[in-house]
């Protein structure tokens, strides 16, 4: 019995043991094969591999890409995505050699990784090691984000402007060099937006006692549970802005002396600087000038109001303006409105810089005025002359023929309007010689017209040849001028009545 049990017992152990081998065979068949170095295969999770057609990536490592996880990449954005790691790349893989290894270490100092490109005829093989990290990818794209971030944070360091993050009460989180040198933002009054909003403020600071203040524009951005700002010295913008008002302001006092009216008009045509005499000569209101209207509705109020000469119709009024404007634009605007009430408006427009335009309104009412009766006594000197019987002329003081009579014209055959304006004393004695022939005589006369400040009265008697005779007579007029008188002697005269009755 002893000997039965034992051999039962053996036979038992023989096959647990049989078992046993066909189970751990079976486990050891289908459990993974742990890495042997460096792998090679895109599942492999050692190196990050990237399968490449000339520049366009067709498929990768299932780890970590720049930007996101899509296969459409360009060998210019994993070289990118590399560069800060790896110095030399190539700018297209075109040109690599055909089944030749491109090694390229990292520039770091104790970073083992390595990246390598295979050129073979069915594309380009890039291979990231980095041993003996198990995902190489997934820390690249770590470390080029530390990188990115050292970078930005660099680049706001050294930005030469404040630049500060703070929450949304104000409480400052952080700020760039800049800022620390120039103020300290929590101190300062800004708008703050809302979340998702931007705002701008300003805010000066005097920096030491006795200086000008400096002045700064930030701009707030809110993003999320934090606000960005970034400010901007604006001292010059300030001070330009501030001279600009001065100059205005003295302007204003210097135009408002004027009796001219002036109307400036800015570059999108508004109403920008007007003066107390413009009110007064085309009765607009001084609300409607300071509501900055443009130079349409400007001019339709002027219509309005009968400032302006009336045009035929509306429609071509409107034209008219379009032309005053582009006249004006080009600086040969100048026209004179005769207004009702004998008003007369001398307008002009000028070009300003900046495609500004000025208009300018003169009341020259009296002048107008004044050189109506001068026209008027003109005119009645000139009719009361061409009334006498006698040939009269007038020398201006330097002996060139002003005007003369009806009679004179006759007489000696001339157009005062055509030739008087280059006749001098020897050309109207050649046509009184001519009418009046005496040589002797006309000599005598012409050195009389030629003294200068001659007073005394002198009258010469011409002889004629035919028909009566004629006397000349030459009168001192004030300042050097003179008047000779042609007519027919006193005897002639006197036998002419007798013989008439």
């Amino acid at each position: 019995m002893a000997a039965i049990s034992i051999t039962l017992w053996l036979a038992v152990a023989v096959g647990v043991g049989a078992v046993s081998a066909v189970v751990l065979w079976v486990v050891g068949k289908s459990a993974p094969q742990a890495p042997k170095g460096r792998g090679t295969g895109l599942g492999d999770a050692v190196e990050a591999v990237f399968l490449f057609q000339d520049d366009h990536m067709f498929d990768h490592h299932s780890g970590a890409l720049p930007g996101s996880s899509s296969v459409s990449l360009h060998w210019s954005d994993l070289r990118a995505w590399f560069g800060t790691r790896f110095e030399g790349l190539p700018p297209t893989l075109k040109n690599l050699a055909q089944d030749q290894s491109y090694v390229f270490v990292s520039a770091e100092d104790g970073d083992t990784a390595q990246l390598r490109l295979l050129r073979t005829q069915h594309g380009t093989r890039v291979t990231l090691s980095d041993p003996p990290h198990a995902c190489p990818a997934e820390r690249h794209q770590m470390l080029s984000q530390r990188a990115r971030l050292t970078e930005e944070t660099a680049l706001l360091q050294a930005a030469p402007y404040p630049v500060w993050t703070s929450s949304g009460d104000g409480t400052v989180l952080w700020q760039n060099a800049a800022c620390l040198s120039a103020f300290d933002p929590a101190a300062q009054t800004m708008t703050l937006p809302d979340p998702g909003q931007t705002s701008t403020s300003r805010f000066s600071i005097t920096p030491v006692e006795g200086h000008r203040p400096v002045w700064y524009e930030v701009h707030s951005a809110a993003r999320n549970a934090r606000i960005l700002h970034h400010a901007t010295d604006i001292s010059k913008i300030v001070s330009a802005e501030a001279m600009q008002k001065d100059f205005v302001q003295t302007l204003t006092k210097t135009f408002a002396y004027l009796t001219i009216g002036l109307a400036v008009f800015d570059r999108n045509r508004k109403l920008a600087l007007f003066n107390p005499a413009l009110v007064d000569l085309t009765s607009l209101q001084a609300q409607f000038l300071s509501a900055q209207p443009d130079l349409m509705a400007f001019f339709d109020s002027l219509r309005n109001r009968r400032v302006m000469p009336e045009p035929r119709s509306y429609a071509s009024w409107r034209s008219q303006i379009g032309e005053v404007i582009a006249s004006a634009q080009g600086g040969f605007y100048q026209e004179t409105w005769a207004l009702p009430n004998d008003v007369t408006y001398r307008v002009t427009g000028r070009p300003h810089p900046d495609g500004a335009i000025a208009f300018l309104f003169e009341d020259i009412s009296a002048e107008v005025m004044q050189a109506r009766r001068f026209r008027t006594q003109v005119d009645l000197r000139q009719s009361a002359l061409d009334c006498l019987p006698d040939a009269v002329l007038v020398f201006s003081p330097d002996h060139v023929p002003a005007f003369c009579n009806t009679a004179a014209m006759r007489l000696l055959r001339i157009d005062p309007e055509a030739c008087f304006a280059d006749m001098a004393v020897a050309d109207l004695i050649k046509a009184c010689a001519a009418a009046l022939p005496a040589p002797a005589v006309w000599s005598q006369i012409e050195t009389g017209l030629k003294i200068r400040g001659q007073k005394a009265e002198m009258s010469v008697s011409i002889p004629a040849a035919e028909g009566p005779d004629y006397e000349c007579r030459l009168v001192p007029l004030p300042r050097g001028a003179c008047m000779m008188t042609l007519g027919v002697s006193v005897a002639a005269r006197r036998e002419q009545e007798s013989i008439a009755s």
